[in-house]
């Protein structure tokens, strides 16, 4: 099976991961690729409490998320990636992985040097950066909060607020 779906959302799994996203994607793992999880015992601990029920969970760093994918150590398992950043995707890009399925860009909240895409998404220098990347690599990114709401193409709502500023 692999990869079904790929979410950048700063909150990793919270309650619309959880519930929502859970029931549309239909995976039976999710894979959070993050650093600062993966070396913290207490935040692992928390995203084990908020994984749904049923639902195996790995939280990785990039490049043993890349070499796990790459060897098919999860053989038949449908796996949802989420990630708060698009570099962590362009991580995995960088150590071999080939992104299986479209993005769907979700929450990334505001704060000191970023610029705002729409209500729900503000972005970095380095964030615009490696959204551009993913695009030029062909990734088809979309903007979508909840799976109720009709996804939109994100590249021209960031080009838009790059414009702005």
């Amino acid at each position: 099976m692999g990869v079904c779906a790929i979410r950048i959302d700063e909150r990793l799994i919270h309650g619309q991961v959880a519930t929502l996203w859970q029931g549309s994607w239909n995976c039976n793992r999710i894979m959070v690729i993050d650093a600062k999880s993966a070396n913290d015992p207490i935040l692992k601990s928390v995203l084990k409490i908020a994984c749904p029920t049923g639902v195996k969970l790995s939280v990785l760093e990039a490049e043993k998320a890349a070499a796990n994918l790459l060897s098919g150590k999860y053989g038949r398992e449908r796996i949802t990636i989420v990630t708060k950043t698009p570099g962590c995707l362009c991580q995995l890009i960088d150590n071999g992985y080939k992104l299986e399925c479209d993005v769907t860009v979700g929450n990334m909240s505001n704060g000191a040097g970023k610029k705002r895409v729409n209500k729900n998404i503000c972005v970095n220098e380095e964030d615009v950066k490696n959204f551009h990347r993913l695009n030029d690599e062909g990734y088809k990114l979309y903007s979508q909060m909840v799976p109720s709401e009709t996804p939109s193409p994100f590249m021209p709502m960031l080009e838009a607020a790059v414009k702005e500023a």
